[in-house]
């Protein structure tokens, strides 16, 4: 059994688990080309270790250890965690906004914790996109600085893919988190401030993709996106906003934790 039979059987186990609905979705999920995909699955690309991560941000129970020597099991037994939104001993509670938000004093400062949708759930948002409920009890909390409490619906991402990332500090690398507050469709028939907030979560169909708004053509009820990212692939798209489900604007980044050595 080689690496691709391996990663073909994973790929086939996460359509099986509902993450995408075909290999083309899939590939889409993970920042590929439908092509570019294909030609790892067959042997005619070799499995790289950035292919790897992207597979295995899927789920995090996916063996990468099987995928490279077929030792193990595929799927491994998932680690039930704790799910605490932050360390309540240090923090001062606040108050409970009505959409689940909690906000918390440390230091001077403000914190507000919401509950955060992780690469691997993305499908299963945009699958209950329609009719979200933020308190998923799958879900883990994702904690941000703010600087005063706030009421509406805000929720925290996941950042995937490259499509985003121009190697700039403001462009937005896989494994980012961002904090969005969702814009109610009452709001989208107003010209949408997108020159305040230029970034956007965006919900349509089973995709969830985080995107440049650039453009709104009221009288067409269409919206425009754009990739920071300059490479072809990564083409501006309209959308009818009768084919959106959600949208949420970015508030704030938070980077992803790099450890530089040994942490013991």
């Amino acid at each position: 059994m080689n690496k691709q039979e391996n990663v073909r059987k994973v790929v086939a186990w996460c359509i099986s688990q509902g993450y995408a609905m075909s290999q083309r979705e899939l590939a889409s999920i993970m920042g590929y080309k439908e092509s570019s995909f294909s030609q790892i699955l067959n042997g005619h690309v070799p499995v790289s270790d950035k292919f790897l991560s992207r597979l295995s941000a899927i789920d995090e129970r996916i063996n990468i250890d099987w995928v490279k020597t077929g030792y193990g099991e595929m799927v491994q037994p998932m680690i039930k965690q704790e799910v605490t939104p932050v360390e309540e001993e240090e923090m001062e509670f606040v108050t409970e906004s009505n959409t689940g938000a909690r906000f918390y004093k440390r230091g001077g400062k403000l914190f507000m914790t919401v509950r955060h949708v992780p690469y691997a759930a993305f499908g299963q948002f945009a699958n209950e996109a329609d009719s979200l409920e933020p308190l998923n009890e799958e879900w883990l909390w994702e904690t941000y600085e703010v600087d005063r409490v706030a009421h509406g619906h805000y929720i925290s991402f996941e950042v995937k893919g490259d499509s985003m990332d121009t190697g700039a500090r403001t462009s937005f690398e896989a494994g980012d988190k961002i904090l969005v507050r969702e814009l109610g469709r009452q709001h989208w028939r107003d010209r949408i401030r997108f020159n305040d907030s230029p970034f956007w979560v965006v919900v349509f169909g089973s995709s969830v993709l985080l995107k440049q708004m650039i453009s709104q053509d009221i009288e067409h009820g269409t919206l425009t996106f754009h990739s920071l990212n300059p490479s072809p692939e990564y083409a501006d798209f309209t959308l009818s906003e009768n084919d959106i489900r959600s949208l949420y604007y970015v508030i704030k980044k938070k980077p992803k934790q790099i450890t530089f050595g040994p942490t013991h």
